[in-house]
C-alpha cells in the first residue's frame, strides 16, 4: 500500500473516531429533558392534538435515538393515547444541528381510545388535520389495547394485546388512505358486544392506502346468544383480502371498507351441530359484505348457495339461500341432539331474509322459504303402518306427536321445544318401519311459518300436516295433523295449540298424555257425519299409497 492511500484510511479512521467521540460526547453532556416543553409544544402543533410527556426521557447511542416515558395525547381534553414507553431511532448529525430526524418508531403498550360521537365525529379529528409526510424504515407497536366506541350506535370494539412490526413505512397526508409499509400484526383477542375472536394474526402490505392481507387467520371465533344460553363457534378461520380500501373516515366504518378475498372455516359449532370446511370468496362494498358460491360440509352432504349481510342502513339485513342434496337424516337429527328415529337421504332447500327492526327479535324479521323431501325413508322405532292399522290400535297414540316431530321436518327442532315425543315411541310396540314419500315445505313471514306442503306416506297410510308455526313467540297456531282417505279427506285429525314447551292437544296437556293414559284424541272426520261428503284436507304433492 502507497503512501498516499495509507494517508486517506488515516484520515478517515481518524474522521469515524472523532465522530464516535463526539457521539459519546454529545450524549453523555446533552440533557434532552431540558427541550422537553419544547417538543410537546412541536409535536401538539404538528398534529393539532394535546401531546403531554410525565415521565423521563433520555438518549441511547448504539443504536443512536431518543425514549420517553408515561407520554399522554388528548383532543379537546379526552385522552386518546396513553403510552408506557416511546423509542425513537434518529440520524445523529441532524440532531447536532438541533434537528431530531427520526428513522425508526417503537410504541410500547399503547392503549387507544376511539370514540364515534352522535355527531359522527371522531375524537381525533382536528379543525386542522397533520397533512406533513414522512417516512419510517421500522414501526413497532407492542402489547397494546385499543376500544372502539360508537356513542350514536352503542358499539364497542375491544382490541386486548395486539402487536404490529412493519416495514419502510411512508404516510403523505391523511394517514389512513395514504399509508404504505409491509408487515405483520398479531392479536390475543377481540371482543365486540356477544362476540369474541382469539388469536387474530395476519401478514399485511399496504400500498398508498390499499391494504392486502394474505391470510388472516382466527383461532376462534366466538357468538355467545345470552338470552338462549347458547355458544357458536368458528374454529381455524382463515380470510384473505386482497385490494382493501378505506373509503372515507367518517361515518360508520362498515360502510367506508371496501374489499375482495377469500374466507375459509375449518369447523363451526353449535351445540350438537357442526358444520365443516366453509369456503367462499367474499366482498364488502359500501356496508354490504356478499358470499358467493358458498360452500361447506352439513349433515353428511356437500352444501352450496350464497350470503349476504347488508349492513348500509341503519336496520341490517340478512340474506342466505342454501341448498344441501342427499343430506343424512341420521346426522341431521344427531346435530340437533336428537335420538335416531329416520334413516335415509333427503334434499334440503332454505331461502331466507332477516331484517334487523330496532330492539326487536331477529325472528320477527324473518321471511322466506324453507323445505325438506326424501324417499324411501326408514323408521328405526315403530312401525307406522301397524301402529295405524286400527282405530284400538291409534287410541294408544298421539297423531299430533307424529306429525309435529316428522312432517315438521326442518323446523321440527323448534316445534318439540320441550315437548317429549320419546315417550310415545315407549308407548308403541316397536319394529321397523318405512316411509315411501316425504314433503316438509314452509312459507315464512315476519317470523311465522305457514305448511304449504306437508305430508308424508308409507306402504299403506298417508299423514298430512296444516297450520302454522309461530318462531317469535314459539306457538303452535292452529296445527292440524290427519289421517288421509284416498280423495284426501281426513279421516281422523287431531289439532294442537299454544306454546311449544307445553302446547293444548284438545282438553289435554301434550305433556300429561305422554306420561300418562292416552284417552282417544281423535275425532272422526266430518264426511263420516255428512254421509261421504268431505273437505279436501290436503291436495299437495305426496300421493296416496295403493291399498
Amino acid at each position: 500500500m502507497n503512501a498516499k492511500k495509507k494517508k486517506v484510511l488515516f484520515v478517515l479512521g481518524g474522521g469515524a473516531v472523532a465522530l464516535v467521540l463526539a457521539a459519546v460526547v454529545f450524549t453523555l453532556t446533552f440533557d434532552i429533558n431540558s427541550y422537553r416543553p419544547r417538543i410537546e409544544a412541536a409535536v401538539s402543533g404538528a398534529t393539532g392534538l394535546e401531546v403531554r410527556i410525565n415521565g423521563k426521557m433520555g438518549l441511547s447511542l448504539f443504536p443512536f435515538g431518543v425514549s420517553a416515558k408515561d407520554i399522554h395525547v388528548a383532543n379537546r381534553g379526552d385522552e386518546i393515547i396513553s403510552l408506557e414507553d416511546l423509542k425513537l431511532g434518529a440520524e445523529f448529525i441532524p440532531l447536532l444541528n438541533r434537528q431530531l430526524k427520526v428513522t425508526r418508531c417503537e410504541l410500547v403498550k399503547p392503549a387507544v381510545t376511539i370514540v364515534r360521537g352522535s355527531d359522527g365525529k371522531y375524537n381525533f379529528e382536528t379543525k386542522e388535520q397533520p397533512g406533513a409526510a414522512f417516512n419510517l424504515s421500522d414501526f413497532k407497536l407492542s402489547n397494546g389495547t385499543l376500544v372502539y366506541l360508537d356513542k350514536k350506535t352503542g358499539e364497542k370494539t375491544e382490541w386486548n394485546d395486539f402487536n404490529l412490526a412493519v416495514e419502510d413505512l411512508s404516510i403523505a397526508g391523511n394517514v389512513i388512505k395514504s399509508a404504505s409499509f409491509k408487515g405483520s400484526f398479531d392479536c390475543r383477542e377481540v371482543l365486540q358486544k356477544d362476540f369474541k375472536i382469539e388469536n387474530l394474526r395476519a401478514p399485511v402490505k399496504a400500498v398508498k392506502g390499499i391494504y392486502h392481507f394474505d391470510a388472516l387467520t382466527i383461532g376462534a371465533l366466538v357468538y355467545f346468544d345470552k338470552k338462549a344460553g347458547e355458544k357458536t363457534e368458528l374454529k381455524e378461520f382463515s380470510l384473505a383480502i386482497k385490494d382493501l380500501s378505506v373509503v372515507e373516515t367518517s361515518g360508520r366504518m362498515i360502510k367506508n371498507i371496501a374489499f375482495t378475498g377469500s374466507m375459509d372455516c375449518k369447523e363451526l359449532r353449535k351445540g350438537s351441530l357442526r358444520i365443516d370446511n366453509v369456503k367462499s370468496p367474499i366482498k364488502s362494498e359500501q356496508g354490504i359484505i356478499t358470499l358467493t358460491s358458498l360452500t361447506m360440509d352439513i349433515f353428511g352432504a356437500k352444501a352450496e348457495g350464497d350470503a349476504t349481510a347488508d349492513k348500509s342502513q341503519v336496520d341490517a339485513m340478512y340474506k342466505i339461500n342454501l341448498k344441501v342434496s342427499k343430506l343424512d337424516l341420521e346426522k341431521l337429527e344427531e346435530s340437533f341432539g336428537l335420538k335416531k328415529v329416520i334413516g335415509g337421504k333427503g334434499d334440503l332447500h332454505t331461502s331466507l331474509t332477516m331484517k334487523e327492526r330496532g330492539s326487536r327479535k331477529l325472528m320477527s324479521g324473518m321471511d322466506g322459504t324453507f323445505s325438506l323431501r326424501g324417499d324411501h325413508l326408514v323408521i328405526y322405532t315403530m312401525d307406522l303402518d301397524k301402529v295405524l292399522s286400527s282405530y284400538e290400535t291409534s287410541q294408544e297414540f298421539n297423531l299430533v306427536d307424529l306429525g309435529a316431530f316428522f312432517i315438521a321436518g326442518p323446523l321440527s327442532t323448534f316445534a318439540i321445544k320441550g315437548y317429549r315425543y320419546w315417550d310415545v315411541y315407549n308407548q308403541t310396540q316397536g319394529g321397523r318401519g318405512a316411509i315411501t314419500q316425504f314433503i316438509s315445505n314452509w312459507k315464512i313471514k315476519d317470523g311465522v311459518a305457514d305448511a304449504t306442503d306437508c305430508a308424508l306416506a308409507t306402504r299403506h297410510n298417508r299423514i298430512a300436516l296444516k297450520g302454522k308455526l309461530n318462531l317469535v313467540s314459539e306457538q303452535y297456531d292452529d296445527v292440524i295433523v290427519a289421517i288421509l282417505d284416498d280423495k284426501g279427506c281426513a279421516k281422523f285429525e287431531q289439532g294442537v295449540s299454544g306454546p311449544f314447551g307445553s302446547p293444548r292437544i284438545g282438553a289435554v296437556s301434550a305433556v300429561q298424555s305422554l306420561v300418562g293414559p292416552i284417552v282417544d284424541l281423535f275425532k272422526k272426520a266430518e264426511r263420516f257425519i255428512q254421509g261421504g261428503k268431505c273437505e279436501v284436507f290436503y291436495n299437495g304433492s305426496v300421493r296416496q299409497p295403493p291399498k
